[in-house]
């Protein structure tokens, strides 16, 4: 029997579940050729931070000079603005040109602002879906959970307004009541969630006495609360699920397709492995079906989520002190 890993990905068909996720290989149309040729479903372009672009902005007036004049300062940005979002719009109508996978644009934003419109730039230009990474943390202590949680709401409905093409939420894991959150995002109009955001994580250099960036080329990092939360939202939520942590082997990659994912996306394991790995853990998907009597993703898709299993506890916190109340 062969293996058919046709998958539904946002209403789109996939040629298999693997999507390459964000990451500096996204940003090639040769190398997206390559991913596209062993194997993978889709692609996700590196993003565009909005704090890349504002930078962008700012170096670009200073050394224009002191204008003096509000109206040369606001075109100097607009210029400099409109000049970073064409070049991510012309790899895209490169990138339709040549590959026939999903190509997914990616935004990185922490704040409301112009996105709408470079969103609907990104899908005349071709993008099949996008993907809106929102990285909203807050320090300020009078700001409330629902408070934040509304943020997130309101830049989803600001982008989705006038957007045609299916939209995914890449988020984190940081709410006081996850699921109930996840629903609101979806409400606001996210056609799928993506199972997490790795976000930056400060370091102390104690020689230099400096803040610095720790490391984030960690295989395998993120993975089982990914598979935790997957598993837990397969079923509570009418929208699709994309895991994006942690996946090295096929084994990992039947595991979250188990617990009910849709998709998973890779990205660490291409710098420390290379692109051939898609081939691999693919490989190992078809194995693992073969010797299982599987014909299709849909024949086993979310058998061992939590809404299908006898003891769903055991996703939870009651089975995290069993485990431990053993060891001695």
């Amino acid at each position: 029997m062969s293996a058919d890993l046709t998958c539904k990905y946002m209403g789109m068909t996939l040629p298999s579940p693997l999507i390459a996720g964000s990451c500096a290989f996204t940003q090639s149309v040769e190398h997206i050729l390559e991913m596209e040729k062993a194997g993978a479903g889709a692609v996700v372009l590196k993003s565009i931070f909005e704090e890349q672009i504002s930078n962008e902005a700012y170096q670009s007036m200073e050394s224009a000079g002191d204008y003096g004049d509000t109206r040369a300062i606001d075109y100097v940005r607009q210029y400099t603005e409109m000049a970073a979002y064409e070049k991510y719009n012309q790899l895209i109508r490169e990138l339709k040109k040549n590959v026939r996978i999903p190509v997914i644009a990616s935004i990185h934003c922490h704040r409301d602002g112009d996105w709408a419109d470079f969103a609907q730039r990104v899908q005349e230009a071709g993008a099949d879906a996008l993907e809106l990474n929102l990285n909203l943390m807050s320090a300020d202590p009078k700001m409330t959970g629902e408070e934040l949680e509304k943020q997130y709401v309101e830049i989803i409905r600001h982008i989705k307004k006038n957007l045609r093409i299916p939209l995914a939420v890449k988020t984190n894991r940081y709410f006081t009541s996850f699921v109930n959150s996840m629903l609101k995002l979806r409400k606001a109009g996210a056609d799928a969630l993506v199972l997490f955001q790795r976000m930056y994580e400060p370091d102390i250099d104690v020689e230099q006495m400096k803040i610095t960036a720790a490391k984030v080329l960690k295989e395998g990092d993120g993975f089982n609360e990914a598979l935790r939360w997957v598993s837990i939202m397969d079923g509570n939520i009418d929208c699709s699920l994309s895991a994006t942590s942690g996946v090295v082997t096929g084994e990992d990659a039947v595991k979250l397709l188990l617990a009910g994912a849709d998709t998973f996306q890779i990205a660490t394991v291409l710098y420390t492995r290379g692109i051939q790995q898609i081939s691999v853990i693919l490989d190992g998907i078809r194995d693992w079906m073969g010797r299982h009597g599987y014909g299709s993703i849909g024949d086993f898709q979310g058998k061992l989520s939590m809404r299908c299993i006898d003891n769903p506890e055991v996703y939870m916190r009651m089975q995290f002190m069993k485990y431990f109340a053993g060891i001695e």
